[in-house]
């Protein structure tokens, strides 16, 4: 909330002041929005992490300290197998370990929980989790939500401090190179279609850490009766990153050959996953409860009978 107030006073009360003290709208862009939320949503991870283990007016320093060993411990070592594995941005690494804390936060509060009824009830451990979801909807839906910003923040993560371009023109059969990555330019053919397109369209093969990994075809396709060209890019996507080609100008391969804009984005998927998973603990924390339904059913006609009488 306070993170919203913040955004709020900069980006719409700010410039009002100022134009009504000196004369001049002073305003903020992507840059203010980009620095001014990151701090923000390393607090709101480390908030999401700390606030599941902090019971109301029974938690101590001791207490919640204790609650908070095992997360701290596991997030480190997945710190370490970070660094270990050649991140060296500090903020990368700061999120990365405020991404594996809240997750480890969860699942352990998911494992407090299901050990419990396995114990007392003699519970299968999937029965146990099922049941214990069902009987909380809200608790445990809201730790499905956190689950599903944990998965965003990573794609944020890899989004914003990892991704890379590069825009160049090479020659038919000509390579051009982005981080792991290189392509090369196999052939371009440009044609009519049926449906009043003219298409230009590139081959383009793939290799990352010297190995082949498929062919992309960018494009570009020109409607004769609009008068409007339209760019499809190349896209090869995994888990690990999305990785984009463009098709900007070409000539005949004769002479220059092509130019091509190349995208590098890491992780950006993990941040459509987050999504999927934080509109599914939506679902799971606002579905109503059987027994609050035929409570409010129960209710309707007893007013409906004694509306009759």
């Amino acid at each position: 909330f306070m993170g919203i107030l913040v955004i709020c006073f900069w980006g719409v009360i700010f410039p009002l002041i100022s134009e009504l003290f000196t004369g001049q709208k002073v305003t903020v862009g992507p840059v203010f929005y980009e620095k001014a939320t990151g701090p923000l949503f390393a607090g709101l991870l480390l908030l999401m992490g700390v606030a599941p283990l902090a019971a109301w007016r029974h938690s101590t320093a001791k207490t919640l300290g204790r609650a908070m060993l095992r997360p701290f411990l596991a997030s480190i070592v997945i710190v370490i197998a970070v660094i270990l594995g050649g991140t060296r941005n500090p903020a990368a690494i700061l999120g990365f370990w405020l991404c594996a804390f809240v997750v480890f936060v969860t699942l352990y509060e998911f494992w407090r929980g299901v050990l419990v009824r396995h114990r007392n009830k003699g519970e299968s451990f999937p029965v146990a989790l099922w049941r214990l979801a069902g009987r909380n909807r809200r608790r445990y839906g809201g730790y499905i939500i956190h689950l599903g910003v944990v998965l965003m923040a990573i794609g944020i993560i890899g989004l914003e401090l990892f991704q890379t371009e590069t825009q160049g023109t090479i020659p038919q059969g000509g390579q051009m190179t982005l981080g792991d990555y290189v392509i090369t330019f196999d052939s371009l053919a440009n044609f009519d279609t049926p449906d009043g397109r003219n298409v230009a369209r590139a081959v383009v093969s793939v290799y990352k850490d010297g190995n082949f990994v498929g062919e992309l075809y960018p494009r570009r396709d020109f409607y004769y009766e609009s008068q409007q060209p339209m760019t499809i890019p190349g896209v090869r996507s995994t888990m690990e990153d999305d990785f984009y080609i463009l098709l900007v100008d070409w000539q005949p391969i004769s002479t220059a050959g092509a130019t091509f804009k190349v995208y590098h984005n890491p992780l950006v998927n993990w941040l459509w996953l987050g999504g999927f998973i934080f509109i599914l603990g939506t679902l799971v924390a606002a579905w109503p409860d059987r027994e609050q339904k035929t409570s409010r059913v129960r209710r309707e006609k007893s007013s409906y009978v004694a509306a009759e009488a």
